[in-house]
């Protein structure tokens, strides 16, 4: 397919299906900047918004002999593009929700919060020594935690005993505990946080 030539939407779809890779480049070029400011004005930032565009055209790609060349080809992959865009808002709310509750169930309340305390710093903290654990700890804790997934479901995963599973997740957050107590101000935090 020449791309001088102004093609409709419905032959591009055509060529893509059967696989004709200029096709696909002039869909992309009639439509990625669109999907990009799209993208861009939920994200606010570009670089994820470029990774929108990728993974939905990607997705086209792959999925090439399915399109239907009958069915709006915008209408399709904005809806992609928007189901990617609330798969990214649910994995970094899910991320802020397993830092918060680590650090919940890793530092002790007492009701003389410090006002100086930089949560900020706590939450680094936190991500360090997750990343300092043992693998299989770290593993472990990050299924239980950030993914959600049950103690059984680990065990039968990685082939191990459920009580297994709780000495890891036990050992980890121990550990934890530990670290943000030696390493904040004075030796020990005076902190706490609700999440539900």
């Amino acid at each position: 397919m020449k791309e001088t030539i102004a093609y409709s939407e419905n032959q591009l779809i055509i060529a893509v299906r059967a696989g004709d890779a200029q096709a696909f480049d002039q869909l992309f070029r009639r439509y990625g900047n669109r999907l990009y400011f799209f993208s861009l004005g939920y994200l606010k930032s570009k670089t994820e918004a470029e990774e929108v565009v990728q993974e939905v055209f990607l997705k086209i790609w792959n999925n090439r002999k399915s399109l239907n060349p009958d069915l709006s080809f915008k209408a399709y992959i904005f809806k992609i593009a928007f189901r990617h865009i609330q798969e990214l808002f649910q994995k970094i709310s899910r991320e802020q929700a397993y830092r918060h509750e680590i650090l919940d169930s890793s530092v002790d309340f007492n009701n003389e919060l410090d006002d100086r305390m930089n949560y900020q710093s706590l939450l680094n903290l936190v991500d360090r020594v997750i990343d300092e654990l043992p693998p299989r700890q770290r593993e472990i804790l990050v299924r239980r935690r950030k993914l959600g997934f049950s103690v059984k479901e680990i065990a039968e995963e990685l082939g191990i005993a459920p009580k297994t599973v709780e000495n890891h997740l036990t050992e980890a957050l121990r550990t934890i505990k530990t670290r943000l107590s030696q390493e904040s101000p004075g030796g020990l935090l005076f902190f706490y946080l609700f999440v539900k």
